[in-house]
């Protein structure tokens, strides 16, 4: 590994600090996500104008590779140090303790690493999971060996993390005095000294040795291809897999076929691998300790029902004081396919394939330098369902939405684009369709504002193939799809007698021929997911108030209103709901008025613009947000979960 310092412009404590932990926190081999921790010992003035010694250690949510100055928490050294004469602290009074040590109440949690940082007595601390060193202790090699290998190191066996795990270093801290770091079993390394960049140096000359014995060691490829790829229909197995999963709350999947995936895959050690555990303890909070390997996957059902039960059992027999967390596998390795995690969130779902690819490689090393040794099932249960991750899951307030997938048609302009973003604000991952290359702005738009990413697709919906390769891209992006609000359509008006046979084709092409094909493809796929699902259709006030000049309108999405109940009445054995909107005069954002139709529809019935947007008994204009909200409580099953072919009037009232 390179050393890549070069000297910051401020070399004050804390920006030296920043620049050092972002440059651990940019190898990916060193930590990953969330990973690692770094701290600086420094003098600041409470808020009393006191000066103070104080450790800035890295805070809750923060990521070294991004870490600002915000992002290390500041607590009162001698608060930390009063402890050292403590013998023994649980997690959540360690917790406690480290809140109340706080200079200031409102930055993050510090990290459960705190006191380890502190009582190491050098002014710079650095922590991380390197991938070289835990391919090393993550077996049978002895201590010395590790010694030999990494230099002056002090190797410390496998503690869980927190208060028990600084009292064990405080017992040897003599000899990390005279050391160049220490070596966690199954855990990582730190570095220290007063010089932060010879903390660092020594970090990455520790993980250089590491990784010259592992090419040392190691000749040739670590994964032996024995299966060729496998031929498998996507749509088909995909959204059965997230059906699967999804039994406890909904599920999306993050799919991974890429050249590593693939060789892993492809290999003859990937089901042994997939019970040796993740490379650390701290990635069995969201991975658990055992991988499903699918060799066939006409045996899914079978493999995962015997997954489950198999963690029940464990569950009950290591954990049994805390709930059962959702007992599917986080990660799914199917043999000539890939890889593919799952979770509530797509964030989630790729930390956890990040952490299975990185897990699967580092034990697959393992395997060739000796014996592959992890913590007990017992002690993987005890990090599983740690008290402070526990208490964490309890204050979580899950989105409306979330887990849930939605496919929105028109989704560029107008009711389209409310429902792109309130779907999306309650949790959703949102397909976007529309023929306008804008959806493109939309998509980033609404991700910065919500924080959801989502999936835009420019497309035709009256061409087949099109709407066939967005259904794909769907089901590979997350897994299949729950939602969808058949919204597009395109008006315009015309005597009976003047209408052309090109212009009704164009309407029925996008009013009725792109919603079925829409409603056809998510259909099977809803079918195949069997976890339900819901359909909303926006028709027209015209459908049952029929206006002169509407016929090309109102016939083409009378088409959708009866395809609607077809979905209704097929759908409802496989709790498949689908309803009606009927909006009248929904103007603002709106493109199908554009080009003179408004004008020309006021001056039809002699009125004015303001007039006709008004014509209701309510006498109020309709929005986007009026007809959205009966939208996004149609989809919602604690509402109208016991309503399918129905209808709702958006309109103001009809005169």
């Amino acid at each position: 590994m390179q050393a890549r310092w070069s000297s910051p412009r401020d070399d004050s404590d804390l920006n030296l600090r920043v620049y050092s932990s972002r440059l651990l926190g940019a190898e990916s081999e060193l930590v990953l996500h969330g990973g690692g921790n770094t701290s600086v010992k420094t003098s600041e003035k409470d808020h009393t104008g006191k000066q103070l010694e104080v450790l800035r250690v890295k805070g809750s949510g923060s990521v070294l590779a991004n870490i600002d100055e915000k992002g290390f928490t500041g607590l009162r050294m001698a608060d930390l140090l009063a402890a050292a004469g403590i013998r023994s602290m649980d997690d959540l009074t360690m917790m406690d303790y480290l809140s109340r040590s706080k200079l200031d109440p409102s930055e993050p949690a510090p990290s459960v690493e705190s006191f380890l940082h502190a009582f190491i007595p050098f002014k710079y601390v650095d922590h991380t999971h390197a991938d070289s060193i835990v391919t090393l202790t993550n077996t049978d090699l002895k201590d010395e060996d590790l010694r030999h290998i990494l230099g002056n190191v002090v190797v410390v066996p496998y503690i869980q993390p927190g208060f028990k795990l600084a009292k064990a270093l405080q017992d040897r801290m003599d000899a990390i005095r005279n050391a160049d770091g220490v070596v966690l079993r199954k855990h990582g390394l730190f570095t220290y000294s007063d010089d932060v960049r010879e903390s660092y140096s020594k970090h990455i000359e520790i993980v250089t040795r590491a990784e010259k014995a592992i090419s040392e060691r190691i000749k040739g490829p670590i994964f032996t291809r024995e299966f060729e790829k496998a031929e498998i229909d996507v749509t088909e197995f995909l959204p059965k897999l997230r059906g699967l999963v999804s039994s406890i709350s909904r599920k999306v999947l993050e799919v991974n076929t890429g050249e590593k995936a693939l060789e892993i895959a492809c290999s003859s050690e990937a089901e042994e691998l997939c019970t040796y555990g993740p490379t650390t303890t701290d990635m069995l909070i969201r991975i658990k300790h055992d991988f499903l390997y699918v060799p066939d996957v006409g045996k899914l059902g079978e493999l995962l029902k015997g997954y489950r039960e198999n963690y029940a059992k464990e569950h009950s027999r290591y954990a049994s004081s805390y709930p059962v967390h959702d007992p599917n596998p986080a990660v799914i390795v199917v043999r000539g396919f890939g890889i593919i995690a799952q979770a509530n969130t797509k964030r989630e779902a790729k930390i956890i394939m990040d952490y299975a690819v990185h897990s699967l490689s580092v034990n697959a090393k393992c395997r060739k330098i000796g014996k592959h040794e992890f913590v007990s099932k017992e002690e993987s249960f005890e990090m599983e369902y740690w008290p402070l991750q526990e208490a964490k899951l309890r204050k979580h307030v899950p989105g409306k939405f979330q887990g849930s997938v939605a496919i929105v048609t028109g989704a560029a302009a107008g009711i389209g684009l409310e429902a792109f973003r309130n779907l999306a604000a309650s949790g959703s991952y949102v397909v976007a369709l529309d023929i306008d290359a804008s959806i493109a702005d939309a998509g980033k738009q609404i991700a910065s504002e919500t924080g959801m990413e989502n999936l835009p697709i420019k497309a035709d919906l009256s061409d087949e193939n099109q709407i066939g390769d967005a259904i794909a891209r769907t089901v590979m992006e997350f897994g299949g799809v729950d939602f969808v609000f058949n919204n597009a359509g395109i008006l315009k008006t015309a005597p009976l007698d003047s209408i052309s046979v090109s212009e009704m084709d164009l309407m029925y092409r996008v009013n009725s021929r792109g919603t079925f094909l829409i409603t056809r493809d998510a259909f099977r796929i809803m079918k195949i997911q069997g976890t339900g699902g819901a359909f909303v259709f926006n028709i027209t006030k015209n459908l049952t108030n029929p206006g002169v000049e509407m016929a090309m309108y109102g016939s083409t999405k009378a088409f959708a209103a009866q395809l609607s109940r077809y979905v209704a009445k097929e759908g409802g054995k496989y709790r498949i709901r689908s309803n009606i909107i009927n909006p009248d005069k929904v103007f603002r954002g709106s493109k199908i008025w554009e080009g003179g139709v408004l004008e020309s529809r006021a001056k039809a019935k002699g009125q004015t613009v303001e007039e006709y947007k008004t014509q209701n008994l309510l006498g109020v204009e309709v929005l986007p947000s009026h007809v959205v909200g009966v939208m996004m409580s149609l989809l919602d099953d604690s509402v109208f979960g016991a309503t399918t072919d129905a209808m709702i009037p958006v309109d103001g009232g009809i005169k």
